[in-house]
Parts: structure tokens; C-alpha cells; sequence
């Protein structure tokens, strides 16, 4: 239970679904987490690292499969009521990916007229544009959004802060206080030679033309998304191996490049296997020189050289370092670049009084989420940087706490 960001006591719905009561246990674990059906697919499960059952030597319960089944099979038999409107005053959010969802959540359960502001024209952020749908079925996300508008939760759609309306123009229409959820889905650019070459793309926009491309039933091509058969993904963590599983899903043969070893990759360890199985080929401890042009000026190839631990100056101190003499190219004409992004700025820029760290995160008071603008809120991964979903969720539900002791 420490181990969970957002709280959920993990021992009792575990108990009641031991003893055959799925509607209890998905109850008692929607006490604490208002996405649960996303965090049983995709939670990145800091609970599992610290089940006592590790010391020991054993696997880990699997507390997130049993959140998914929990919430699956649970949540249908339970109608979450709209609350009693208390006359409060109204909140806008602004995005509706997790920290967003989450904090509009918890408001709209503690009395407030709560309406989100999505850029896009279907709410749910990264969930719905950046997570592929085989990890998060799209009628799973629209069921989990569906019971967040039951609440009484508005969502405008295709409304861009800063262009559609201003802050102050938000507050005008008599909104009291803003929550700002705008997410990290920025990828960082890197100098790589060959990185602007035709058939290059990065992580983030790669998932996004995936996720919003109209697919076929009898087709694997993607309309306005050129692909060569052999794409080479860069990176390893969960951003790479999602473009590397949706490629493989494509009918692509897929190579995963990354500097670390497999036990080093900064995903779950039966995602890897389950890359393995679908078909994605592992290239570790190998670090990308240059991408290869053809006579197009689009992907040939990308150069790489071989990585090894070594002990350089004697010190005792074993580091990642380059195997000389070991290049070799790798076969591709389409490289995915996934190896970080960071907060989305389109909002910090339109907003001229709003204060910003120098890693694009909006600057805050720690304990309470407020911006440098009284009444303006920041929650997510724009305000902390990338990090996993689970921690989006718990930072909305901290910053509505926030709102809601300011607005008192």
C-alpha cells in the first residue's frame, strides 16, 4: 500500500476477491482510483516491486491483473450516482489525459461544476493518442470516461487554450479556479546524423498518426503514414516498445536498438517478453552513429556500434562504453526515435505570466500545485516531467485537494 501513489488498500480488495466479491473489491479500490480499468492495463506497478513476497525469493502477486479483473468485471454492476450540486463555484481543467480525468473527478465528487478542455476532438490525452490500442481498448477508455461524465464532468472538445479562449477569458465566464493537465507529449529532438531524413519519425508522433490513422479490417496500411517494411526503433522504454509492437502489428519487421542490457529497460518485464513473442527483434547494448541516406534522401540504413561494460580507468567503476572497431549497419528504411519527451509548452507560451522551470515544467509551490497565477493549478507530467500514469492520477486527485481548500 506505501508503494501506491494514489493509496488503494491493496490488501482488502485482494480479500474480497478471494472470497468471490468482485462488486466490493471493485469498489473498494475505486475509493482511491478513479481509472482503474487504465491502471489494471498499464500501471507501471510500483506496488508489485514491493510485495514482501520478492524478499522471499517469489514472484509478486499480481496486483495489477487483479485490479484489471476487479474492474472489468465489477465495475458494470455498480451506477456511480451523480453528486448533490452544492452551489460551488465552477472549475475548468485544462487536458483530459490521466492527471486530468483524475482531477476532475475528484472535484466533480466533491460538488463542483467541473468542465475539461481538450484540444482534440475525443477526450483522454495520451491515453487515447500515445498509448496504443491493444494496451488500452478504446471501448475501455470511453467506458471510463463515460462514468466520469456521469458524474456531471463537461468536456469541450477542439478547444485549444490560449488560441479558442484566453485564461482570463475562461475566468470571465466565471470560472473560479484552473487545473492545468497538459501532459509531456513533446519528444526531445537528438543529434543524431541522418535524423531529418525521409522515413524518420519520432515516438510520439509516430503513436499519434498509429492511433488517429482509419485502419482497414483486410488492410495493414495506414493512410498518410509512409512505412517501410524494415523499421528500426531507438530507444527502451515504454514509448519504444509500443511503437515497436505497433510496427510488428503493421506486418513490419521491427528491430529495437537501445544502449542498455534487457534487464536494464525501463519497462515491465513481461512487456519485453510479450514483444519477443509478437515478434520484435532485440538488438541490446548497442548505440546509434548515424542514419543512412538512400539515393531519396530517405532511410538506407542506420549505423551503430556495439557496446560493453568496461572498466576504463582502472577505477573500480564499470560504465557502458564503446567496443572500438565495432560498427556495423542495420538494415531499415524507417527509424523511430523514441528516447524521451518532455512537457508541452503551447500553453506556457500563451500564457505570459505563468512561471516555467528549465526543463518546460510549470513552476509550482510543491505541497499545493499553485502556479505563479492565483487561482491557476498544475498537475501531471507538466509539472513533474515524464512519468508513469499512475503518478499523473495521484498528483489530479492531490492538486483537486488543493482547489478545493482554495476555493473554501
Amino acid at each position: 500500500m506505501k508503494a501506491c501513489p494514489l493509496g488503494i488498500d491493496i490488501p482488502r480488495f485482494i480479500r474480497f476477491l478471494r472470497e468471490g466479491d468482485v462488486i466490493n473489491a471493485y469498489a473498494k479500490i475505486s475509493e482511491q482510483n478513479s481509472l482503474s480499468s487504465i491502471c489494471g492495463r498499464i500501471c507501471s506497478a510500483p506496488c508489485e516491486k514491493a510485495c514482501i513476497l520478492k524478499e522471499e525469493g517469489a514472484p509478486p502477486i499480481g496486483i495489477r491483473a487483479l485490479e484489471r479483473y476487479a474492474t472489468d468485471f465489477g465495475c458494470s454492476k455498480i451506477a456511480k450516482r451523480r453528486p448533490e450540486p452544492l452551489g460551488r463555484k465552477k472549475v475548468a481543467v485544462v487536458g483530459s489525459g490521466p492527471a486530468g480525468l483524475a482531477a476532475a473527478t475528484e472535484l466533480a465528487q466533491r460538488g463542483y461544476p467541473v468542465t475539461v478542455f481538450e484540444s482534440f476532438d475525443k477526450p483522454g490525452g495520451i491515453l487515447r493518442y500515445g498509448i496504443p490500442e491493444f494496451r488500452i481498448p478504446r471501448q475501455v477508455l470511453d467506458a471510463e470516461i463515460n462514468r466520469i461524465k456521469a458524474l456531471g464532468v463537461k468536456m469541450e472538445m477542439n478547444f485549444l487554450v490560449g488560441h479558442t479562449a484566453t485564461l482570463e477569458e475562461l475566468r470571465r465566464q466565471d470560472f473560479a479556479a484552473i487545473v492545468l493537465a497538459t501532459g509531456a507529449g513533446v519528444p526531445k529532438f537528438r543529434d543524431l546524423p541522418g535524423a531529418n531524413l525521409g522515413g524518420v519519425y519520432y515516438g510520439e508522433e509516430f503513436l499519434m498518426r498509429v492511433n488517429r490513422a482509419r485502419k482497414t479490417l483486410f488492410s495493414r496500411k495506414l493512410d498518410k503514414l509512409p512505412l517501410g517494411m524494415r523499421v528500426a526503433v531507438i530507444g527502451s522504454g515504454n514509448t519504444a516498445l509500443d511503437c515497436a509492437r505497433c510496427a510488428v502489428r503493421l506486418g513490419r519487421e521491427v528491430t529495437l536498438i537501445f544502449r542498455r542490457t534487457e534487464e536494464d529497460m525501463r519497462v515491465r518485464q513481461d512487456e519485453s517478453i510479450y514483444a519477443k513473442e509478437e515478434g520484435v527483434h532485440f538488438e541490446p547494448l548497442v548505440s546509434p552513429v548515424e542514419i543512412l541516406a538512400d539515393a531519396n534522401h530517405f532511410v538506407g540504413g542506420i549505423k551503430c556500434r556495439r557496446m560493453d561494460f568496461a572498466d576504463a580507468d582502472g577505477s573500480g567503476q564499470w560504465k557502458i562504453m564503446p567496443v572500438p572497431g565495432s560498427e556495423f549497419v542495420i538494415d531499415a528504411d524507417t527509424v523511430v526515435i523514441a528516447t524521451g519527451h518532455k512537457p508541452n509548452s503551447l500553453v506556457n507560451r500563451e500564457i505570459a505570466d505563468l512561471a516555467v522551470n528549465e526543463d518546460g515544467t510549470i513552476k509550482v509551490e510543491d505541497r499545493t500545485g499553485r502556479t505563479s497565477i492565483p487561482g491557476v493549478f498544475a498537475a501531471g507530467n507538466v509539472r513533474t516531467n515524464a512519468g508513469p500514469v499512475v503518478e499523473a492520477i495521484a498528483s489530479g486527485k492531490q492538486v483537486a485537494q488543493e482547489v478545493d481548500d482554495y476555493l473554501k
